[in-house]
């Protein structure tokens, strides 16, 4: 039996095809990996350069995390904040006009070096009272924060509100000797 070029030619053709196949059938599942893997790692490269830009701006941020805290007062652990807190917000009230039945300190938290309180201001007065009275709020910083405001008119009282809000108050304790 003697082979022709011819079925030479097509048998190392068929030869090939079939390897070419069984090879892409076997790698196929394996180059999706590759391009899943090529994914990720660029991917995880931006992740990386993000957290070294974030590494790299800590000084900064401390900077400004000391600069803030600068700005807050510092209580002594024996003098009460549920005591001097509610009472500096009903001056800042009174110095505009608003009217504050009722100052409740509710929640005294501990946040790493900062202490918060939560303080529920019953209040009645005039729009413009309550505006001055916010503004002087928020040009005090991050000392304090309203986090809750409600408001209502009285029915037979022309131009009054009334309602409440929650004021966060941010400050520092003193050291312990």
């Amino acid at each position: 039996m003697k082979i022709s070029p011819r079925e030479t030619i097509l048998g190392m053709l068929t030869l090939t095809v079939i390897l070419f196949g069984f090879t892409y059938w076997m790698a196929g599942s394996k180059i999706s990996e590759q391009k899943e893997m090529a994914t990720e790692k660029t991917r995880l490269r931006r992740q990386i350069q993000l957290h070294k830009r974030i590494l790299e701006e800590r000084k900064n941020w401390i900077g400004r995390l000391n600069e803030l805290q600068s700005t807050l007062p510092v209580y002594d652990r024996k003098y009460p904040a549920t005591v001097a807190l509610p009472k500096e917000i009903k001056r800042m009230a009174d110095k505009h006009r608003l009217n504050l039945p009722l100052t409740q300190p509710e929640g005294e938290q501990q946040i790493g070096s900062l202490h918060e309180l939560s303080v529920r201001c019953d209040w009645q007065g005039k729009i413009d009272a309550l505006i001055h009275f916010l503004y002087d709020l928020h040009s005090k910083g991050i000392r304090f924060d309203v986090r809750q405001i409600n408001i209502k008119p009285i029915a037979k009282q022309e131009g009054q509100l009334k309602g409440s809000m929650i004021i966060n108050c941010a400050y520092r304790r003193a050291a312990d000797k």
